[in-house]
């Protein structure tokens, strides 16, 4: 079994996710800090007993919010190349997909992509030069009833 076949067999997507691959440890990161700030100098409401409350749904919103504005821009488009989404259809992006990095989990997938993409291109020109072979052969079927 090839890397990439086994990488697709166990169910992981996580690899092609752009949010796992590239950008949901920081966003996540963000939300804990913002929590942290609240729970250390935020105002609290207290139960009966004391303890503090929950944040209010708003407050956990705003954190969402303002996590989602942290990430650069660029980061959110790169994730989408970095996992094979938006790239080149011609193969000239493929050194941007993380899973087919060195210590990637499919190493050998870009060289698999480059293969079945000359593979299909070899079909489309061989079934090109059929067609061109049949209009030919048709030609001459219709000159020799004249």
């Amino acid at each position: 079994m090839s890397d990439l076949e086994r990488e697709e067999s166990d169910g992981s997507n996580s690899e092609s996710n752009a949010a796992d691959v590239c950008w949901n440890a920081p966003f996540k990161a963000k939300i804990r800090q913002l929590y942290n700030d609240w729970m250390m100098h935020g105002e609290k409401e207290v139960t009966k007993g004391g303890n503090p409350k929950s944040a209010p749904m708003a407050e956990y919103l705003q954190w969402i919010v303002d996590a989602w504005d942290s990430l650069p821009k660029e980061l959110i488009s790169k994730s989408f190349k970095s996992c094979g989404i938006t790239n080149a259809t011609d193969g000239s992006e493929d050194d941007e997909i993380h899973c087919f990095k060195a210590d990637g989990p499919v190493p050998s997938g870009r060289i698999l992509l480059q293969q079945a993409r000359d593979a299909k291109e070899l079909a489309q020109l061989l079934e090109k030069v059929d067609l061109e072979q049949e209009e030919e052969n048709f030609y001459d079927s219709d000159a020799s009833i004249v």
